[in-house]
């Protein structure tokens, strides 16, 4: 079933993903989306006791 995926048409055009996922817009809450994601995993293994001594 999975034998047949389907590929990119055209690998040059893979620059236009941009005109719809616009780094100016999206670039700063991807990354404070990724930072509060980091802090909870560091939090959470530090409160289980994975942390330093």
């Amino acid at each position: 079933m999975s034998d047949h995926l389907a590929g990119p048409k055209n690998p040059a055009d893979d620059w236009k993903i941009w005109l719809v996922v616009n780094p100016s817009i999206w670039l700063m809450p991807i990354f404070y989306a990724l930072l509060t994601l980091a802090i909870s995993v560091h939090a959470v293994v530090f409160a289980v006791g994975l942390g330093w001594n």
